[in-house]
């Protein structure tokens, strides 16, 4: 009887793993069946043969006679039952994982895309397999029935497995990046959604599909939630994630100038995943944004800052200057400057931009030169924007300071650090003329 459980144990197994090769496709619910299918076929009849042959279901004699004997005269009866039951074990277990494998069979005659290949396999191997199952059954009689089906089922539904299973081809929007080229993006629209029916969990798919209906359809709205429901899905990963909400964000600053829903979006981001790389780069960047729509549209306004660094007229007195902004518009950009460096000092562009207020609206050239200085002090900075940075120092010391000595030390400074840049070639060419008016200066009489 050991034997038999053992021998059912590992024809459940083997099952079980066909069945799974066989319904993958079905995932959780094909375990589910298995397991009743299980209970049902293999479990109930043996606990049945067990119940009745215990007697415990009235006027039921049981299946074997000697039992009922034994246990009639008092005797030792179970050992005989666990002895006797082994036969009828294996005959249940073997007999309902043939059936099983016909069953599995069948199922991937439905699955399988060409069929007549299946059927001429199945053909082939029957010549082989259906002499031997029938030497099996007139050697072991009907008891040995289960046992020659499995022997005839089990290598048909072994090798007819890769012809029910069909290569998944992966969406290609070739056809829609065409037409999104040539300006037809409704046909675009249907190509992107006809390459989604293959693969509804294409995330390259529905990030497509979105940004057609922001930049090319203009439904900001579509997009967004179209782009929350993918965020939604439980296949797609973080990094997909932060790159799907991060797109938003640029949706609705570029297209929607809307700065708000582009902070919910990197928000969510800060939401799903708290002190990772994830939520530091999205805070960061909701640093950076406009406080509203108002503060944005600003941003966009054209400003004209006057950038001596390749003038030649580096010492034109201050008073031939004429403001462009009024003192209210420039108290209030410094205060917007002033508030961004706060939450972020590492900002380049505005700390460059106050110290040019600071400079060339607010009359504070020392201040001023302190910011780029600071600027300058940064790890590494970019060879192009240092040179500006020591050519506007240079013209600041000698428009609005007149003190031309320290506006040469910065120009040889500059030349020095940056040879190569334009700023050096107009620096050289100041202080040669410095040079010149002042032996000119030495040559003249005096009065």
């Amino acid at each position: 009887m050991t034997a038999a459980m053992l021998i059912s144990g590992a024809l459940a197994f083997l099952s079980h793993y066909y069945w799974e090769q066989a319904l993958e496709a079905e995932g959780t619910p094909a375990q589910r069946r298995f397991l009743i299918w299980t209970g049902k076929g293999l479990l109930l009849p043996i606990v049945f043969w067990f119940v009745v042959n215990c007697g415990a279901l009235p006027g039921l004699p049981g299946f074997l006679p000697e039992v009922a004997v034994a246990r009639s005269r008092g005797g030792s009866w179970l050992s005989l039952l666990w002895n006797s039951s082994g036969p009828p074990v294996f005959a249940v277990s073997s007999f309902w994982t043939a059936v099983t494998f016909g069953w599995l069979l069948v199922q991937l005659a439905f699955q399988a895309a060409d069929r007549g290949e299946l059927a001429r396999q199945c053909g082939f191997f029957s010549l082989f397999l259906a002499p031997v199952a029938s030497l099996i059954v007139h050697a072991a009689g009907l008891a040995g029935l289960g046992f020659a089906l499995l022997v005839w089922l089990v290598p048909i539904v072994h090798f007819a497995l890769p012809l029910a299973h069909k290569k998944k081809i992966p969406p290609s929007y070739a056809r829609a990046i065409a037409r999104i080229k040539f300006g037809k993006y409704k046909d675009a629209e249907l190509e992107v959604l006809h390459e989604l029916e293959k693969c509804e969990e294409d995330f390259d798919g529905w990030l497509m599909l979105a940004e057609l209906y922001a930049r090319h359809f203009h439904d900001l709205p579509e997009a967004d939630r179209t782009i929350r429901e993918l965020c939604g899905q439980p296949n797609v990963t973080a990094i997909q994630i932060s790159l799907a909400l991060h797109r938003l964000a640029d949706w609705h600053l570029d297209l929607g100038a809307d700065p708000l829903s582009a902070r919910s979006a990197l928000a969510e981001i800060c939401q799903r995943w708290p002190g990772t790389h994830f939520a530091r780069m999205a805070q960061l960047r909701i640093n950076q944004l406009p406080a509203c729509r108002e503060h944005l549209l600003e941003q966009r306004k054209p400003k004209t800052f006057r950038l001596p660094a390749l003038r030649d007229d580096l010492d034109v007195a201050p008073a031939a200057q004429t403001a462009e902004m009024s003192p209210s518009e420039v108290k209030a950009l410094a205060d917007k400057c002033v508030e961004k460096l706060r939450r972020n000092p590492n900002d380049v562009a505005a700390r460059e931009r106050f110290a040019i207020l600071l400079a060339e609206q607010l009359g504070k050239v020392d201040l001023a030169i302190e910011q780029l200085e600071l600027l300058l002090a940064m790890p590494d900075p970019p060879e192009q924007k240092a040179a500006e940075w020591l050519a506007l120092v240079a013209a600041w010391r000698m428009k609005y300071q007149q003190n031309w000595d320290a506006a040469r030390l910065t120009l040889k400074r500059l030349i020095q650090l940056y040879p190569q840049t334009p700023q050096a070639f107009a620096a050289q060419r100041r202080l040669s003329l410095v040079e010149v008016e002042q032996r000119l200066r030495k040559g003249r009489p005096q009065d």
